[in-house]
C-alpha cells in the first residue's frame, strides 16, 4: 500500500513539475535593440516550439532573465554579437544544411529598417 501511495504521489509531483515548466515559457517576444542597427523582434515562443523546448540550445550561454544579454555585454561577460553569431546564425545555417526549415542568416533579414 505504501509503495502504491508513494508511486501515485511521485507521478503527481512529476506531472505538476512538467505542467509548471510548460506554462513558464518566458516572454512571447523579445525585442533586441542594438546600437545603430534596427531593433529585432524575436519570436521567443516560436523558437521554443521549433527547438522542442530545449532551452539550453540558447540558454547555455546566458541565463533565463529579461535583459540579461545586454547586462552581460555591459559587464563584458559576453561580446557584442556573440549570441547572434554563435547561436542564431549558426543554428540557422546548421538547420539549412540539414534540409530543415531555417531562419535568416543575413543581418538585414532580422534588423529591418522601417520604411
Amino acid at each position: 500500500m505504501k509503495k502504491t501511495v508513494f508511486l501515485a504521489v511521485s507521478i503527481l509531483v512529476i506531472g505538476l513539475a512538467v505542467y509548471v515548466n510548460a506554462q513558464n515559457k518566458g516572454s512571447e517576444t523579445v525585442i533586441f535593440a542594438k546600437g545603430r542597427m534596427p531593433a529585432v523582434t524575436f519570436d521567443h515562443h516560436m523558437h521554443q516550439d521549433k527547438l522542442d523546448n530545449e532551452c539550453n540550445a540558447c540558454h547555455d550561454l546566458f541565463p533565463m532573465k529579461d535583459g540579461i544579454i545586454k547586462e552581460m555585454i555591459t559587464q563584458e561577460k559576453l561580446k557584442k554579437q556573440q549570441v547572434m553569431n554563435s547561436k542564431c546564425v549558426k543554428c540557422h545555417k546548421d538547420r539549412k544544411k540539414e534540409g530543415l526549415e531555417a531562419g535568416p542568416t543575413k543581418c538585414t533579414a532580422c534588423h529591418v529598417r522601417s520604411k
